[in-house]
C-alpha cells in the first residue's frame, strides 16, 4: 500500500474477525492487509487459491497470520463451506467485506450486452453478496457486526456501455439497504462504499495500465486531481466494521475523491 499515516486504525478491529472476499489482489487485498493491522483476524477469500494463500501469508508481516480460503462465489456451497471455516478457524465472525466481482468484461453497449455476460456479473457480484450475507448472518447475529458491500459510481451514475456492471452494482446497493433495515434490530451494520480510480494493477478504472492520455482525462474528472491507492478504500471500510461507525447503516460512502459529486445519492 502507499506509505500513509494510518495510525488510527490501530486497535480498531482488536478481537475481532473478518471475512473479505476478492481478497488475492486489490482492494481486497489492501483492505485485508489494513483490518489485520486494526487488529482482526482476517479469512483471505479468492478464487484463486494461491493468491488467496500467498496474502493470508502476507497478513503476517502486518500483525497476526490469516487463513487463506479458495472460493467461487458464484456457488453457495462454497460460500458456506468458506464461512464454516472461518468461524471453525477463528471461532466466530465479526465483520464481512464483500469485494469479489468478475470484472474480466466491463463495457458493452446495451444493446450488444448479452444474458450470458450479465449472468457473469450477477453471479460473481450480487450472488456472491448475497450467498455471503446470508451464510454470515448466524455468526454476526450473534453478538452485532458489520457488513460492508462494494459499489460503483457507474452503477450511482448509470455509466453507458456498463449495464451488466452497473445493474449489479445498483442491486449490491438495494441489497445493502435492505438488510440494514431487517438487521438493525439485531446489531448488525451493513454499509455499501462506492470506490473508484484506484492506483492499482488490474482494477477497473485503476491507471496502472492506462496510457497518459486515458490517465490524463481520468484525472480532469476528479476533483482532487489524483488517482487513489487501495489504502484510501481500504482505511474506510475498517471505520465502517468499527465502533466509530456503530450509528451508521444502510448508507452508501463514496470514496472517490469527488468524482461522483453530482450523481444522485
Amino acid at each position: 500500500m502507499t506509505e500513509r499515516n494510518l495510525a488510527f486504525l490501530d486497535g480498531a478491529l482488536k478481537d475481532k474477525v473478518a471475512l473479505v472476499t476478492g481478497a488475492g489482489q486489490g482492494v481486497g487485498r489492501d483492505t485485508a492487509i489494513a483490518m489485520t493491522q486494526a487488529g482482526a483476524r482476517v479469512a483471505v477469500i479468492d478464487l484463486n487459491g494461491d493468491n488467496a494463500a500467498k496474502v493470508a501469508a502476507e497478513l503476517a508481516d502486518h500483525g497476526a497470520p490469516g487463513i487463506g480460503i479458495t472460493c467461487d462465489v458464484s456457488k453457495r456451497a462454497q460460500v458456506d463451506a468458506a464461512v464454516a471455516a472461518t468461524v471453525a478457524e477463528f471461532g466466530g465472525l465479526d465483520i464481512l467485506f464483500n469485494g469479489a466481482h468478475n470484472l474480466r468484461v466491463v463495457t458493452s453497449p446495451f444493446m450488444e450486452t448479452d444474458e450470458e455476460l450479465l449472468n457473469t456479473h450477477l453471479h460473481s457480484g450480487f450472488y456472491g453478496t448475497y450467498y455471503f450475507m446470508q451464510a454470515a448472518y448466524p455468526h454476526l447475529k450473534e453478538h452485532g457486526g458489520a457488513v460492508i458491500n462494494v459499489g460503483s459510481g457507474a452503477g450511482v451514475k448509470g455509466n453507458a456501455e456498463h449495464l451488466a456492471y452497473a445493474a449489479t452494482k445498483e442491486a449490491i446497493r438495494a441489497t445493502t439497504r435492505v438488510a440494514a433495515r431487517e438487521w438493525g434490530k439485531d446489531g448488525i451494520r451493513v454499509n455499501t462504499i462506492c470506490p473508484a480510480a484506484w492506483d492499482t494493477p488490474g482494477m477497473l478504472l485503476g491507471p496502472a495500465s492506462a496510457d497518459e492520455a486515458t490517465k490524463q482525462h481520468m484525472l480532469s474528472m476528479i476533483p482532487v486531481r489524483r488517482f487513489a491507492g487501495g489504502d484510501e478504500t481500504a482505511s474506510v471500510a475498517v471505520f465502517l466494521a468499527s465502533d466509530a461507525a456503530s450509528y451508521m447503516t444502510g448508507h452508501t460512502l463514496m470514496v472517490d475523491g469527488g468524482s461522483n459529486i453530482d450523481a444522485g445519492r
